[in-house]
């Protein structure tokens, strides 16, 4: 998945704890060679390519369609699973130091835009995944990590480890505390210090720009992509959002990174019940700190 993955258990058997983590670790590896667009054998990528505007895929892709896509209509298109063509050129903007041209840049963005996909049954009651154009392409780069780290945890806890902790880059999937403690102690970046929670049985995921930018031309771009733009936030928020251990977590973290005010972010919280968040928009004053929806209430 491009990044470090640690595996945290609590629990009184290592042999036990050690069989559990290779399975969750095969989980991943299962995953990431359906839904990586950095694999060119993957299922994904497949479907990419295929351009057939219907097609049969893995349980694991209309799945996770399914959840990016009611992220993207609270949104209004923020955090969009059809961004793949701009994050391709977005990467070799990255890789030169140059933005598009404005015409590579609009083709690009014409291919942008969640109502042009969609999941539907067909008559043996399997999934479809439907697209409106032949040249739709689907990224999963900002909900499968954190769809990883929900799976390898319930893999671990069918492996006996119930106890445990999955952290994929800024994802974390937490499961029951360890033993005498109330929760799992998790570490979150902010402008000042680390802000320490203590979670258990929900969804962790953290967006911003604070550890991956570039800058072009004097301005400061995340590697966050605006769907809206085609182009990186030119001001995305630190924003942190816990919840059921859905993979939702991971897509709201990238929505309201992209929210201008508190409004817009309560408007977007308003669909996901038992979700809460923290945003940080300015690094130099503590008021900007919000917190919205059950943040307070996750925490023990």
């Amino acid at each position: 998945m491009g990044c470090r993955v640690t595996i945290t258990i609590d629990a009184n058997d290592p042999v036990l704890s050690k069989a559990a983590a290779r399975a969750a670790f095969v989980e991943l590896d299962r995953l990431e060679a359906i839904l990586s667009d950095w694999k060119s054998t993957s299922a994904l990528s497949e479907w990419n390519d295929s351009r057939e505007l219907r097609a049969n895929t893995p349980r694991e892709m209309s799945t996770l369609l399914t959840r990016a896509l009611e992220v993207a209509r609270a949104s209004d298109g923020r955090f969009d699973p059809t961004v793949a063509p701009v994050v391709a050129l977005w990467r070799e903007s990255q890789a030169t130091g140059a933005l598009p041209s404005r015409t590579t840049l609009e083709e690009a963005r014409a291919r942008v835009g969640f109502e042009m996909v969609r999941v539907e049954r067909d008559v043996d009651a399997r999934d479809v995944i439907v697209r409106d154009r032949e040249d739709i392409r689907l990224d999963f780069g900002g909900i499968g990590k954190g769809y990883g780290a929900i799976c390898a945890l319930e893999i671990l806890r069918a492996e006996g480890c119930p106890r445990a902790m999955v952290a994929i880059a800024g994802d974390l999937a937490i499961g029951e505390p360890p033993r005498g403690e109330p929760g799992w102690k998790v570490d979150i970046e902010t402008a000042t210090e680390p802000l320490r929670i203590i979670v258990s049985k929900c969804a962790v995921s953290t967006s911003g720009d604070t550890e991956q930018w570039i800058e072009i031309d004097g301005v400061r771009y995340a590697h966050i992509i605006d769907p809206r733009t085609g182009l990186g936030a030119r001001r995305a928020a630190r924003a942190t959002v816990i919840g059921p251990l859905d993979a939702s977590v991971d897509a709201l973290g990238t929505a309201l990174s992209l929210c201008n005010t508190d409004a817009e972010v309560n408007s977007v919280l308003q669909s996901f019940s038992g979700f809460g968040a923290r945003l940080e928009r300015d690094e130099t004053s503590p008021s900007s700190v919000t917190l919205h929806g059950s943040w307070s209430s996750r925490i023990k």
